[in-house]
């Protein structure tokens, strides 16, 4: 291999997305790309010992472990999670780091996936079966009544459950069709408030349409009305008391962008990068409180990106919470 075939290997290697790290037998640095040193917080390092350079412990011990085969461990840098890859060539040692943070908070939405659908529907099944065993003992109608009351909830929150799942199903295997017409969107948000009116009552939110009664867009009505409808109720239910729900849209280049804006209680910051995820939640007791079956912003995500558009939230602790649509034209 000539000088030139090198310069470019090593060009190659400063563009990864992952860390390359070379060191002989003496553990001198021989080559570091730009990932690394990025990762180390240092610059010149090729030619220094490892130990002047590497300051995490994780990966210090990694480094200076004699190991007699390639090899493979996870270990925390930074609160992200990096698989460490050890390769040997003759007595030069090549660590490679892959970030895999996100394929693990991935993996752990999975089980929590299925831990959530097996709690959600198992907990209004039980609450039936006592219901049933109750009436089957009740001589008054009055009570009777209110069992049946709870019963009929709890077949409303299984087969809430259970449509947003057929629906997000559809969305994720590709098969639901998108039939775009031209839709008023100040008349689509004006039905929306219509229908959740109800939820408003308890705390006194304000429900405010800003947007241009004029502006029609070419969406699937039936689909991006359950988007929209989704991020209001959502503004609603985790709102402050005498809160406000501000709609609006805008033009921008060859796109338009939706926003709703809530004065509500806001999502911490490590929370952001998972609100659209199946059946996270910010706060566990409160979403319970609240009500909902946790999928509302995973099916809003989806029906944005089967728009080819994209969805994203900013917020503020005690100031609220902005969601944004943006949909091509």
């Amino acid at each position: 291999m000539n000088n030139i075939d090198i310069k470019i290997l090593l060009k190659f290697l400063d563009f990864l997305k992952e860390g390359i790290l070379i060191v002989d037998k003496d553990k001198n640095i021989i080559y570091a790309n730009r990932y690394i040193k990025n990762l180390l917080q240092e610059e010149d390092i090729e030619g220094k010992h490892f130990s002047q350079v590497v300051k995490d412990n994780y990966l210090y011990s990694i480094i200076s472990h004699d190991y007699k085969k390639d090899t493979k461990e996870e270990i925390s840098i930074k609160d992200n999670i990096y698989l460490v890859h050890i390769y040997h060539i003759e007595e030069t040692k090549i660590i490679h780091l892959q970030d895999i943070t996100m394929i693990e908070v991935y993996k752990q939405a999975k089980k929590d996936f299925v831990s959530n659908v097996s709690h959600e529907l198992k907990t209004p099944l039980a609450v039936l079966k006592a219901v049933i065993e109750t009436l089957e003992n009740e001589d008054n109608p009055k009570n009777a009544g209110i069992f049946l009351e709870k019963a009929k909830n709890r077949i409303d929150q299984m087969d809430s459950l259970i449509n947003d799942l057929l629906i997000l199903a559809k969305l994720e295997s590709k098969e639901e069709n998108i039939n775009k017409e031209l839709v008023n969107l100040y008349n689509l948000v004006e039905n929306i408030f219509e229908d959740l009116k109800h939820l408003t009552l308890d705390k006194k939110v304000s429900l405010i349409n800003e947007v241009d009664k004029n502006l029609y867009i070419n969406v699937d009505e039936q689909k991006f009305k359950i988007l929209v409808k989704n991020l209001v109720e959502n503004a609603i239910k985790y709102n402050k008391e005498y809160g406000k729900v501000i709609v609006k849209a805008k033009e921008k280049d060859n796109s338009f962008i939706l926003s709703v804006k809530d004065t509500g209680i806001g999502i911490p910051k490590e929370s952001l990068p998972l609100i659209f995820e199946r059946f996270y939640r910010v706060d566990k007791s409160r979403s319970r409180e609240v009500g909902g079956t946790g999928l509302g912003l995973s099916i809003v995500k989806h029906i944005a990106e089967a728009h080819k558009g994209k969805v994203w939230v900013e917020s503020k602790i005690g100031e609220g919470s902005t969601f944004y649509v943006e949909i091509p034209k």
